[in-house]
């Protein structure tokens, strides 16, 4: 539930960081590496350094009991996770469960009565929205910045190598740097919006301008499946998707540019048993309007496999249920 004090009304920035930061935790990690990083425009906060070295992270306490949301790069290959409170305590962490495809992890440390984070709602974060970014950068512990929501729905970032990989980003002009992956991205009421995961950076690896947060409704997904049963059961519609053009749109007769086009069905998938063709445009998802395939792929990964979906189709001229 929210907290009453959260309901109607907007705390102000410093009410935010003394209420959130104490949710935020410093995590050390030992990892084992394969060469040195890949200098990249865009790179992740936790650098992967050779042979065996030391780490540093943060990550967002979702429960009581002592269940953390992190970034998976953060844990990826990791033989030692520590974890530091903002009280000082020190604890080791075991890891819960791993997700690469969203780059998302939960670990877990054996602790009680812990201040847990207020999860949000990201579907409901608008361009220009006042943000704070809470984390540990460059090993200066409990650091706070602020910005806005700069752009919603980044993706084709490179971030993630898979072809499978969801990348839905929220874009931030938030101060973050090494050290912040795992971090929270919140809003004014304190409420967590987004899990702080790479940034645009310059040749040195450091902020330069605006950085990207895996939107919270995303992530609260992925970390109860981890929870549940260690890694992540997703499910999928079984299609090959592209973006609809001004062009694309004049030749299929839709009235505006929108939607997702369907390039084929995957064979044996949800959607070869269904009336589902290639050449049809997925207008909305759920009642949900999707513009873009990363979009959708955000959508549907926060789905596990069984659950049934709502498409609404756009089919010679018609609109299909």
């Amino acid at each position: 539930k929210v907290p009453k004090n959260m309901r109607f009304q907007s705390i102000d920035k410093i009410e935010v960081a003394k209420k959130v930061t104490p949710q935020i935790v410093q995590i050390t990690v030992i990892a084992k590496t394969k060469g040195k990083r890949r200098q990249n425009f865009f790179f992740p906060f936790f650098q992967n350094l050779p042979k065996v070295e030391e780490g540093l992270g943060s990550g967002i306490i979702i429960s009581p009991d002592g269940y953390i949301l992190t970034n998976n790069h953060v844990v990826k290959n990791a033989t030692s996770v520590k974890v530091g409170l903002y009280d000082k305590r020190t604890f080791t962490a075991k890891i819960v469960g791993r997700d690469p495809l969203t780059d998302l992890a939960v670990i877990k440390i054996d602790a009680h009565n812990l201040p847990a984070a207020y999860l949000g709602n990201s579907d409901s974060l608008k361009v220009g929205q006042w943000v704070m970014a809470i984390g540990n950068p460059l090993s200066l512990r409990s650091t706070v910045t602020a910005g806005i929501v700069s752009a919603l729905g980044r993706g084709h970032l490179g971030l993630i190598n898979s072809s499978y990989g969801i990348e839905d980003y929220i874009q931030t002009d938030a101060a973050i740097n090494p050290g912040n992956s795992g971090g929270a991205l919140v809003d004014l009421t304190g409420a967590v919006i987004g899990v702080n995961s790479a940034i645009a950076a310059s040749n040195s690896g450091t902020y330069i301008g605006y950085g990207f947060a895996v939107p919270i409704n995303l992530a609260k997904a992925v970390a109860k499946e981890l929870i549940a049963n260690g890694k992540v059961n997703r499910g999928y519609i079984g299609v090959q998707i592209s973006s609809v053009d001004d062009a694309m749109a004049k030749s299929l007769g839709l009235p505006k540019v929108e939607g997702v086009i369907i390039q084929g069905i995957v064979k044996g998938g949800s959607a070869s048993k269904e009336d589902i063709k290639a050449g049809d445009v997925i207008l909305k998802m759920d009642g949900k309007q999707v513009n873009a395939p990363n979009e959708l792929q955000s959508y549907i990964a926060t789905k596990t496999a069984g659950t049934t979906v709502h498409l609404t189709l756009f089919r010679d001229g018609k609109i299909i249920q």
